[in-house]
């Protein structure tokens, strides 16, 4: 009898103890359990958008510039007589969306409520031309045609300003500022998308694919 008043009597002060320590039990784990929850959807959102699809991480605009030029000679019993040369400039604003992939995305969360993320490629979505604000200017060789020379050196400056303005772009993101902004567009995107306000990034990897 006395072993069993014993046995209920530690089992009581047992009870007590967890009944007194359950408040601050629940204080430190449920902010736990609420950020795995919170990176755990992160998480999800990630794997159920399309492999192809791409999280706009911003856009920068700048003044791009191209120019093509050639050289004509007129050639007289074996002397090359210079026609003159003939070149065009071609100079418009872009604009360069820069994204990320969802694969290239990985999340952790810690102890203290924060949100790390792993990129391991943001890179350059598409690189948009204002034509309408297009500048040309046009020098044509002293004893050539606008008609004919400087026709073709403005088809080659725009062929050529086609090709250089994705150039352009991949150059900008290797950039100091641009890798900044990026930085605080993603962490601002992950804290909408998550809640969690304390957002940083272990790494960014940028790639040049042009």
């Amino acid at each position: 009898m006395r072993k069993l008043i014993i046995t209920l009597l530690a089992l009581a002060f047992m009870a007590a103890g967890v009944w007194f320590s359950a408040p601050q039990l629940l204080r430190e784990l449920l902010p736990h359990v609420a950020e795995r929850s919170e990176t755990q959807q992160f998480h999800d959102m990630l794997i159920d958008m399309k492999p192809d699809a791409a999280i706009q991480a911003g856009f920068v605009e700048t003044m791009h510039e191209q120019t093509w030029s050639n050289e004509a000679f007129f050639s007289f019993f074996g002397i090359e007589i210079p026609l003159g040369q003939t070149e065009a400039t071609l100079r418009a604003p872009i604009r360069v969306y820069y994204g990320v992939r969802p694969h290239a995305i990985h999340a952790t969360g810690s102890a203290k409520g924060q949100l790390y993320l792993t990129i391991d490629r943001v890179e350059v979505l598409s690189v948009d031309a204002d034509i309408s604000r297009l500048e040309i200017r046009t020098d044509v060789g002293w004893a050539r045609l606008d008609a004919l020379s400087g026709a073709e050196a403005r088809s080659r400056a725009k062929k050529a300003f086609e090709q250089s303005k994705y150039r352009a772009a991949d150059n900008m993101l290797q950039s100091m500022q641009v890798t900044a902004y990026l930085r605080e567009a993603l962490k601002a995107i992950a804290t909408q998308i998550t809640g969690i306000t304390d957002v940083r990034i272990d790494r960014l990897d940028m790639v040049q694919q042009h």
